[in-house]
């Protein structure tokens, strides 16, 4: 097929599509097309994303047309063009068309030509009918695995539904601005000299009205902005960092948090990363934005292998979590993510704060960050860190006096608020040390 053509970018999205049912993340199935171009490499996302929002959907509807399952290459093509057809920005003929023509000039699934034809023309006949009576599957209506609507139900009670209708739609590309260069403010002025429009958002960010592919976004390149979510973006704000400060970002990769804090003060900061690939993520961020700070490539759990001794004052603990806040930017990770996940993380974040906490100094603070809105990961586990250190005390985040800040992913209006209205779900803990 021509490399120019929608069928082309079915094939990639369905190679894509196969990677992630054999476990991998998006992010990493589309990395795998080492020979897609950026363009290709955005549209691929844009169509994985896309069906991946409405995989429950394709399930059900797959399970209710197909009578015998065809080989896994046949059956990605014909999920992949399924998610096209509920996508009205599509056309249809054309998606049925491609897909078929895909099919026909692969070798490994050239047989399965009239299966993948009679299959989606089926369903673009009896769609209508197909989506009212897939709508009254709460999996299909939430698009989550039911293990995961019931904890989110735990969780957000009646806010649950809201909060599962965000996810299903694509989340806004906020940007952080790197206070070294100017104010949000300066920014935005210059954005919309060149006809883009942003609001501010929290103390250090923009929201674009319509988002751009990273490179077009101005002052990118040139290290005055960074992408990184307005909730993610009070870590460096809460942790408090001053001049001259020695800081820990005991899980740095891809080095947003690390950067903002230098952003923001003329600390001697170390940055850990376990993966020797992502602490090269690190090391490009800082390069791009113009700041330096010590990355290792080490396990934050084993200070006894990189720490030399001396305290530090500051320690940013962004712990890995189930990233269960994170669904709207990330929407494969609900199925991904198996129940016992939860507690085996939550095991690993409760090692790495007490293998951490030697390490602060008195007087020092260390922030406890997760990406997640489970109970578990959160206020369960720093009242349980509460109770089994000594010389711990909680301090209030931001100007609202709350020591454990749940932030629930939320996109709304919030004039004068404590937080910005517009985020991804977090768990912030302050705690000093004395």
């Amino acid at each position: 097929m021509k490399r120019d053509s929608l069928g082309f970018l079915i094939k990639l999205a369905a190679e894509a599509w196969r990677s992630f049912k054999e476990g991998n993340s998006i992010e990493k199935a589309i990395s795998q097309n080492n020979y897609a171009t950026g363009k290709e490499r955005a549209a691929i996302q844009s169509i994985v994303f896309f069906s991946m929002r409405k995989k429950a959907l394709i399930d059900w509807v797959v399970k209710k047309l197909v009578s015998r399952a065809p080989t896994e290459p046949t059956r990605s093509v014909l999920e992949i063009s399924i998610g096209l057809l509920n996508n009205p920005k599509e056309n249809a003929y054309t998606v049925v068309n491609q897909a078929v023509q895909l099919v026909k000039e692969t070798p490994t699934t050239k047989n399965s030509a009239n299966f993948i034809n009679a299959i989606l023309r089926r369903f673009l006949r009896e769609k209508e009918q197909l989506l009212q009576e897939a709508g009254s599957d709460e999996v299909v209506k939430y698009n989550a695995p039911r293990w995961w609507i019931n904890r989110y139900k735990a969780v957000f009670g009646k806010e649950s539904e809201k909060i599962f209708f965000l996810q299903k739609r694509q989340p806004p590309m906020v940007l952080r601005v790197n206070r070294r260069k100017g104010s949000p403010a300066e920014i935005q002025e210059e954005f919309l000299r060149q006809r883009i429009n942003a609001q501010c958002i929290g103390l250090d960010g923009l929201i674009l009205e319509k988002p751009l592919p990273v490179d077009q976004v101005p002052g990118f390149l040139e290290g005055w902005i960074s992408v990184q979510d307005a909730g993610s973006q009070l870590a460096a704000r809460f942790l408090d960092v001053k001049d001259g400060m020695s800081v820990l970002d005991a899980c740095a990769a891809p080095g947003g948090k690390t950067a903002h804090i230098l952003e923001l003060a003329e600390a001697n900061v170390l940055a850990l990363e376990v993966d020797p690939k992502r602490a090269i993520r690190i090391q490009e961020n800082l390069d791009r934005l113009g700041f330096q700070a010590s990355i290792k490539v080490a396990d934050a759990g084993k200070p006894e292998q990189w720490w030399d001794g001396q305290p530090f004052d500051r320690i940013l603990l962004d712990a890995p979590c189930t990233a269960s806040g994170i669904v709207r930017r990330h929407p494969d990770i609900p199925w991904l993510r198996r129940p016992e996940d939860i507690e085996a993380l939550a095991k690993t974040q409760q090692y790495l704060l007490m293998k951490l906490w030697p390490l602060l100094a008195r007087g020092g603070k260390m922030l406890y960050s997760v990406c997640s809105v489970f109970d578990e990961e959160g206020p369960r586990q720093i009242q349980r860190f509460m109770k089994t250190s000594v010389g711990v005390k909680l301090m209030p985040l931001g100007g609202s006096g709350e020591t454990l800040l749940r932030l629930r992913p939320s996109q709304e209006e919030r004039d004068g608020a404590s937080w910005p209205g517009t985020h991804d779900g977090f768990f912030y803990a302050l705690i000093e040390k004395f």
